[in-house]
C-alpha cells in the first residue's frame, strides 16, 4: 500500500483492479479499511482508489484547522498520485458525502456517479454547539469517552458478527483524538445542502434502517433534493459498509451494471 505527499501532508492510500474508476471516501473516525468488505467483490470490474483521509487511519495526523476545500484538495491531489483517469464513480459515506458534493461543483464533468450512503451534506447551525462539544470531549478525554453518544448509537453490535464488529470498535478507539476533532469541528461549520438540487450525474442514497444517527425519513428527504435521485434502504447502521457489506455491494453492482 503506497504513500503520497500532498497537500501538505502524508497520505496512505490503495489502488485495486482494472475498469472505469471509481473511489471511496470513509467515514469521521474511519479508514480506506472501512470498505474491506465492499471494495474486494468490485475490483474484477472496476478500478478502486480508497485512502486514509487527512488526520485518520495511517495518514499524517495533522494539527491545523482544515476545511472541506482542503479536503477536496486532498482528494484531487490523491487522484493524480494514484493516476486515475476521469470520469469517477464517487461513494461516498456520511460526513465525506460532503466532499463528494464539493469535488462534484468544482468538476461536474468528471463525475460519472454519485452514492450517498447515510449521507451528511450540512449541519443545520442549531446543531453545531453540540458537534463541537463530542470535539472538545474527543480531544479533552479520549475517543473511549465519546462512545456512548456515537458508535454505540450507530453500530449496534448485533448487525454483524462480534469479531466485525470488535474489530471496527478496535479500530475507532485507536482514532487520534484531535484529528477526530478536527474533523468534527468541520463538520459543524459546514452546509452543502444547497449544491444537492445542481447534481446533473446518476445518484444513487442508501439508507441504513438500523441507523440511529440518521433516520431513514431523513437520508430519504435529501434524496428528494437530487433530480433523479434512486433512493434505498438496507438493513444497515450508520457505517452501512462494516454492518452490512453484502447488501451495500448488491446495490451497487445493479446501480453501476458491473
Amino acid at each position: 500500500m503506497p504513500w503520497t505527499t500532498a497537500n501538505g501532508a502524508s497520505f496512505h492510500y490503495k489502488v485495486e483492479g482494472n475498469g472505469p474508476a471509481a473511489i471511496f471516501l470513509h467515514e469521521i473516525g474511519g479508514s480506506l479499511d472501512s470498505w474491506d468488505g465492499v471494495v474486494p467483490g468490485l475490483t474484477g470490474k472496476m478500478r478502486v482508489l480508497r485512502y486514509d483521509q487527512r488526520g485518520f487511519g495511517l495518514s499524517e495526523k495533522v494539527r491545523a484547522q482544515y476545511s472541506i476545500e482542503t479536503l477536496v484538495d486532498d482528494l484531487e491531489a490523491l487522484i493524480a498520485a494514484a493516476g486515475l483517469p476521469p470520469p469517477f464513480h464517487i461513494v461516498s459515506l456520511a460526513a465525506s458525502s460532503m466532499q463528494a458534493l464539493e469535488f462534484n461543483k468544482r468538476a461536474p464533468g468528471k463525475v460519472a456517479s454519485l452514492v450517498f450512503c447515510n449521507p451528511a451534506p450540512g449541519v443545520d447551525p442549531s446543531r453545531a454547539d453540540a458537534l463541537n462539544s463530542v470535539a472538545a470531549k474527543a480531544e479533552a478525554e479520549g475517543i473511549r469517552a465519546i462512545l456512548p453518544g456515537m458508535l454505540d448509537k450507530s453500530y449496534p453490535p448485533k448487525l454483524s458478527d462480534r469479531e466485525t464488529y470488535e474489530n471496527y470498535r478496535g479500530r475507532y478507539l485507536a482514532n487520534d483524538p484531535v484529528g477526530f476533532g478536527l474533523a468534527f469541528r468541520m463538520m459543524a461549520r459546514t452546509n452543502m445542502m444547497s449544491l444537492l438540487s445542481t447534481i446533473a450525474c446518476p445518484t444513487l442514497v442508501i439508507a441504513g434502517r438500523q441507523d440511529f444517527i440518521r433516520a431513514v425519513a431523513v437520508t430519504e428527504a435529501i434524496a428528494k433534493q437530487i433530480p433523479g435521485a434512486r433512493f434505498e434502504t438496507i438493513d444497515a447502521g450508520h457505517f452501512m459498509p462494516t454492518t452490512s457489506p453484502a447488501a451495500m455491494l448488491a446495490l451497487l453492482k445493479d446501480f453501476w451494471k458491473v
